[in-house]
């Protein structure tokens, strides 16, 4: 179900920003599942996703900024930030895999970057993590890291 949510979310997402036919490539290696606009390293296992025609004008005004999927980015999106603000250190161990991260899941950062609506909530979530328990950071880390 997890799964077709969120092959859902990143065709809706791909269907705005160009040609009908565009190719996604959904890469599994391990646990781990990636969806990416390039082909997958020979060590994961690859299927082609194409994304669906653009909706009509008009059709889907609503941007499902309070979907499953956007909720989920901007959580782990306002952790890291938080992490990486307070612990100096944690931040500069996980900028190399965050940078990697963010570009394989560009089209939902730059959706969430680029839409007031979700900035605000993206910030309030990072102002309400500043301070708070440094467990929150291990999920984020783990993740990062490919271990989650």
């Amino acid at each position: 179900m997890k799964t077709t949510t969120a092959i859902l979310a990143v065709m809706a997402i791909l269907a705005p920003a160009g040609a009908s036919a565009q190719t996604m490539f959904k890469c599994v290696q391990g646990e781990n599942t990636v969806y990416q606009a390039e082909p997958c390293p020979e060590t994961a296992r690859q299927d082609k996703l194409k994304a669906p025609p653009p909706p009509p004008p008009g059709a889907g005004k609503s941007g499902g900024s309070g979907s499953a999927d956007v909720d989920r980015m901007i959580e782990f999106m306002s952790t890291y930030r938080a992490c990486a603000d307070g612990v100096s250190i944690w931040g500069q161990e996980m900028a190399g895999p965050y940078k990697e991260w963010r570009a394989r899941n560009m089209a939902m950062v730059s959706r969430i970057e680029s839409d007031r609506q979700l900035q605000t909530r993206f910030k309030q979530r990072v102002d309400a993590k500043r301070n708070g328990k440094a467990s929150m950071c291990r999920d984020v880390a783990l993740e990062l890291r490919g271990k989650k």
